[in-house]
């Protein structure tokens, strides 16, 4: 089915620069797939930093991953980690939330909201279905860092960083479709949700990236008394209700597979996978609010 060709203009939803918040997920989209390179990505990078245009990740990893990626991008920005799990937000942001955990991680401060049960409650619950059930699975809690690492192609730091979880379990499943089903109706039963990503289904609460896009986006509003408009990019399934529910998507075709296909008005998909393909739409995106066409 083909996207619409429309392209959306400044003046239909009288937008620009000054009020666009980017929402990006990263694997496969602003990092390669298989490198996990964000160099291609890097002109846009800089050039929304600029422009005061915050990047904000939208991620299935984790809160030390997405710190690390920050360090290395030299930006500092709120992020949601774990697919909408929890948000994280820096304590010299101008976002001063209540009900907000503090958290220091070296010389920074964040403040943590968590959605949902905490890391230890999905993997206690997971393992109470495993012996009841006999389903076959296997969770990043199962693995230590050299099998979290086999399984992902991150080095062996890097997958340390990856087991550092807050709210939600990444799982292989090596079970059969018909148990799979009756995993989900389980898991949804306990108020939980299975989202499929890239690699693994994702265990963790009901609400999604789309529900934490929208949980910025409103407290950027309330902060600035204006109206925030959000471009999302994204490749996988999991990013779906995110790029559904953006005023623009933008997919990102992925390198071993169909690109994603959703029902979107505004809608493109990027002529290139990973960070390129990233790079070539923020700046359509960029060109059409600065100059109007």
């Amino acid at each position: 089915m083909p996207y619409s060709a429309k392209q959306l203009s400044p003046a239909e939803l009288q937008i620009n620069a000054s009020n666009l918040l980017v929402f990006t997920d990263l694997d496969g989209t602003l990092l390669d797939h298989d490198s996990y390179s964000f160099e291609p990505a890097q002109p846009s990078l800089k050039q929304l930093k600029l422009l005061n245009i915050p990047v904000i990740f939208n991620t299935s990893k984790t809160l030390m991953e997405a710190l690390e990626l920050q360090k290395k991008l030299g930006i500092e920005q709120p992020f949601v980690v774990e697919n909408g799990s929890a948000i994280c937000i820096p304590s010299h942001s101008p976002l001063q939330i209540d009900d907000l955990s503090p958290l220091n991680v070296g010389k920074q401060q964040w403040n943590i909201k968590i959605f949902g049960p905490s890391y230890p409650d999905i993997c206690q619950y997971l393992s109470v279905l495993r012996q009841r059930c006999q389903f076959r699975f296997q969770g990043f809690n199962d693995m230590n860092a050299e099998e979290v690492q086999l399984h992902t192609g991150l080095n062996k730091y890097e997958a340390q960083l990856a087991k550092q979880r807050m709210a939600s379990e990444p799982v292989l499943w090596n079970d059969s479709p018909e148990q799979l089903e009756l995993f989900i109706k389980k898991l949804e039963a306990h108020n939980l949700a299975v989202i499929k990503g890239g690699r693994f289904l994702h265990i963790k609460a009901r609400l999604d990236k789309a529900d934490a896009m929208r949980w910025l986006n409103q407290h950027y509003q309330q902060y600035y008394q204006h109206r925030f408009f959000n471009l999302a990019l994204g490749d996988s399934e999991n990013d779906r209700s995110m790029l559904e529910q953006a005023d623009l998507a933008v997919i990102i075709p992925r390198k071993h597979a169909p690109a994603l296909y959703i029902d979107h008005p505004n809608c493109s998909l990027a002529p290139h996978p990973g960070p390129y393909g990233w790079h070539k739409m923020i700046q359509q995106v960029l060109h059409s609010f600065l100059t109007g066409a």
